[in-house]
């Protein structure tokens, strides 16, 4: 095993007790991952406020669970999409993630339970994702948000939702998004590629990437947005915030999709955290090498948010 940061071991320790249950029913699977929520979940500041909706589009109904800060209203907004290999992941599985997003960034977030493969398509996810992104604009106003400061975000398969929602916004004429935040992104979805039969990750292993890449190959549209690097246009994209890990055996297309956003004329801040692997947001309860890495991103992240220094958002509460 690779040198980790101090607690992954506990954490990967969780998962792979998660994890055993990969013989059971899909639902069931999904069902256990959201009942060991609570042990990734971190104490809540007093002032950070959730509520559960729902978005009815095209004949169905989108989950999304806003997350309130707390202070002042006309804050900006985040659009988040969870992880999960396009099959797993949900709302409240990566709620720690969305919790910490809105606390140390001041941020309304907004975390939507896009539909899942392989019972729905890709294109499906994406066009939930686009619609949860015009929704938080359009009802910003009853949101306490500002609809001129609103960002996307994603973790693992999440970012490249977020990147392609930035790309869908660009060619639709949609919401003006400030920023993405692009948290170790799947961007290539392309089988075969050396770095995954070579992951040292002890969790997101060469059979899970192969895994995830062969549901969403054949689910995807391929009249529809490919993964971010078959994409032939990147330009006029915001600015994106682009946090690989060390031991990801996605860390290098992280890396060669800041290249091409570049390429393109788009503004990049590159980073790879040492001694991590994909997903470490998720473990900021037992790795305080995964809170700091948060808190550096929340920090990036607010130069887009907020207008200036002066308007920066509000100290937090006491934790619960």
């Amino acid at each position: 095993m690779p040198e980790l940061a101090e607690g992954l071991e506990l954490y990967i320790e969780l998962m792979r007790s998660a994890k055993g249950g990969q013989s059971l029913p899909l639902s069931a699977q999904r069902l256990r991952s959201d009942l060991d929520a609570s042990d990734l979940r971190c104490p809540r500041y007093r002032t950070t406020k959730t509520l559960t909706t729902f978005i009815v589009a095209g004949g169905q109904e989108i989950a999304v669970k806003l997350y309130f800060p707390g202070g002042p209203t006309r804050r900006p907004a985040i659009c988040y999409f969870h992880g999960g290999g396009f099959t797993f992941g949900s709302i409240e599985s990566f709620d720690v993630v969305a919790t910490g997003l809105a606390e140390q960034t001041g941020a309304v977030v907004a975390s939507v339970q896009y539909r899942r493969l392989p019972e729905n398509s890709y294109r499906a996810a994406q066009e939930d994702c686009y619609t949860a992104l015009v929704w938080l604009c359009e009802h910003a106003a009853d949101l306490g948000v500002d609809p001129s400061r609103v960002a996307v975000a994603g973790d693992s398969v999440g970012a490249l939702l977020a990147t392609i929602v930035s790309v869908m916004a660009r060619d639709r004429g949609g919401p003006a998004i400030v920023c993405q935040l692009l948290l170790y992104g799947a961007f290539a979805m392309q089988p075969g590629r050396s770095c995954y039969a070579d992951s040292r990750d002890p969790l997101l292993t060469a059979q899970r990437v192969d895994g995830f890449v062969s549901v969403y190959n054949r689910q995807k549209d391929p009249s529809f947005y490919p993964a971010p690097l078959a994409l032939s246009d990147l330009s006029q994209l915001p600015p994106a915030i682009i946090v690989a890990a060390e031991h990801d055996p996605l860390r290098e297309e992280a890396l060669e999709y800041a290249d091409r956003l570049r390429h393109c004329g788009v503004q990049v801040d590159v980073s790879v955290a040492s001694a991590m692997i994909h997903g470490f947001l998720r473990a900021r309860k037992m790795c305080p090498a995964a809170e700091r890495q948060l808190t550096d991103l929340a920090h990036r992240a607010r130069e887009y948010l907020w207008l200036n220094a002066a308007d920066a958002f509000p100290t937090r509460g006491e934790k619960k």
